[in-house]
């Protein structure tokens, strides 16, 4: 959730997008089988894929938190059983998966270095991929003070726009990410895209709500949070504004819902002028957040 500049990833999703199917499939393979990943020729059976995409589905599982990897070893994780396992959102039906799931990813600065890049530190609305290429180089040259290969980096542009934006003119729309329906990335004419921050009001409290309870539960300090930090972030920290891609308007608006909806977890206050979050009376983990969600059969989906 944090840049570390000496534990970053790239080109790691041989070139696949996250596809529909892949995380549930990938995870309840785990689950029956452990060390299914560390033999390939009997993952291929299995998930009834390639080689080189099932490389793709275990590295979708590991940035998207559903599984941790030791030693060869696969391990169904606390937050992907109550996401993916029993109780909860098996077929990613409910839209607020969509978005925990966005966060999960562009809030893990290790192991999706250049999605945590681009939704907390790219600030161009406009771009196209030759723009986004150049700046991701730099961003790796002057910040991470390394290099990576141009083809790798190509490459890990290419994946990002095909996950976020669907395909113009593509038949087989099943084929596009999950995430490509959550518009955080559009795509326009003559190869150019758009990212630009609104009120998105038909977010999901829920997954807001899920982002804060990781933001605070991950800072040792324990101190509150300036709206500032919360819509842009500092200090390497991933930014639920910056993440969820919310005007300022549109984060104090879904901030607003959140406290209805969630009484007692935060508070809101301004300080000498300066507007911060505290966490309430009675806060909630981020497991509990997720557990509590879809105990209540995914009632709150907007």
């Amino acid at each position: 959730m944090k840049l570390n500049k000496d534990k970053t990833a790239f080109g790691r999703h041989e070139t696949f997008p996250l596809r529909y199917g892949w995380l549930t499939k990938g995870f309840e393979a785990v689950k029956k089988e452990h060390d299914i990943f560390s033999r390939p020729e009997h993952a291929m059976v299995e998930l009834g894929v390639g080689r080189n995409m099932v490389n793709a589905i275990q590295y979708w599982l590991q940035a998207s938190r559903m599984v941790d990897f030791a030693e060869g070893l696969a391990q169904p994780a606390e937050l992907g059983e109550a996401l993916l396992g029993k109780g909860g959102d098996r077929y990613l039906e409910d839209e607020a998966t969509l978005w925990i799931i966005h966060w999960l990813l562009a809030s893990n600065a290790e192991l999706a270095t250049g999605i945590y890049w681009f939704f907390n530190r790219f600030a161009m609305t406009s771009f196209n991929s030759e723009e986004l290429l150049r700046a991701l180089g730099e961003f790796i040259e002057h910040e991470l003070q390394s290099s990576r290969s141009h083809s790798t980096l190509k490459s890990d542009i290419s994946t990002l726009l095909r996950l976020y934006s669907p395909e113009v003119g593509r038949s087989d729309e099943h084929l596009d990410s999950p995430l490509a329906s959550l518009h955080v990335i559009e795509s326009g004419v003559g190869g150019s895209y758009r990212s630009i921050r609104e009120m998105r009001p038909f977010l999901p409290p829920v997954a807001v709500h899920f982002a804060l309870s990781q933001r605070f539960d991950a800072d040792s300090q324990g101190g509150p949070l300036p709206m500032r930090s919360v819509l842009y972030g500092d200090g390497g920290w991933a930014a639920p504004g910056a993440v969820f891609r919310f005007s300022e308007e549109g984060l104090m608006a879904v901030l607003s819902k959140v406290m209805e909806r969630y009484p007692n977890c935060y508070e809101l206050r301004d300080t000498a002028g300066l507007n911060q979050i505290y966490l309430g009376n009675s806060p909630q983990k981020p497991l509990e957040v997720l557990r509590n969600h879809y105990r209540e059969g995914m009632a709150w989906v907007a």
